[in-house]
């Protein structure tokens, strides 16, 4: 049964956000982003935690609100995922997501994180759609409006209740062109284990 028809899971992002200490008064890019979202009607789910035990909470209140799309707020490096308090290897990470995300997709916005190591240890234990996320590191005002425009994109048309690869390309394109961002996008092939890095360029 597709996404699109299955009642287990709905249209909808859910935000977890972890950043340093010194983020935390004025530069929550994820709070920002679901107050952005909700003006544009969309419902949107947030929550901010600390550390790697509230990540592995919030992904259970993730998985247990049907939400589709999983969005990560946080720091990083090409491997490891920052928290405020704790930094995980991607083998952790991994171990921590892989009952949480079957079928829906994942958006990290933290610097270098998405790359083919992540994707590697992810995809093949989570069973999810997709990981993406920006290449290189982004600065917090343009982090905050690419995301948005990137999810206004997606979300922004009548009677429209999945994302689609074609569509999430298409929006990749025009926030790039927009932003001068790159994004690194791994899918998973289907009816296998394995994965691929997508070329967003294709039509």
């Amino acid at each position: 049964m597709s996404l699109a028809t299955n009642p287990k899971t709905r249209f909808s992002l859910f935000i977890i956000e972890s950043l340093k200490f010194s983020d935390e008064e004025n530069r929550l890019e994820g709070k920002i982003l679901r107050d952005i979202m909700r003006l544009s009607g969309h419902e949107v789910e947030y929550i901010y935690i600390r550390t790697r035990r509230e990540l592995r909470v919030a992904l259970r209140r993730f998985e247990l609100s049907h939400r589709r799309y999983l969005h990560l707020s946080c720091h990083g490096n090409p491997r490891t995922v920052s928290l405020t308090l704790d930094s995980l290897s991607f083998n952790d990470f991994a171990s921590d997501v892989a009952t949480h995300l079957k079928g829906r997709r994942l958006f990290i916005s933290a610097c270098a994180v998405v790359n083919h190591n992540l994707a590697k240890v992810v995809i093949p234990v989570a069973d999810c759609y997709s990981i993406i996320g920006p290449r290189d590191s982004v600065r917090f005002d343009d982090a905050v409006l690419m995301w948005a425009a990137f999810y206004h994109l997606m979300f922004r048309d009548p009677g429209v209740d999945a994302m689609k690869g074609g569509k999430i390309r298409w929006a990749l394109r025009r926030t790039l062109h927009a932003f001068g961002i790159e994004f690194d996008y791994f899918r998973r092939i289907s009816k296998s284990p394995g994965f691929a890095h997508v070329d967003i360029d294709k039509k």
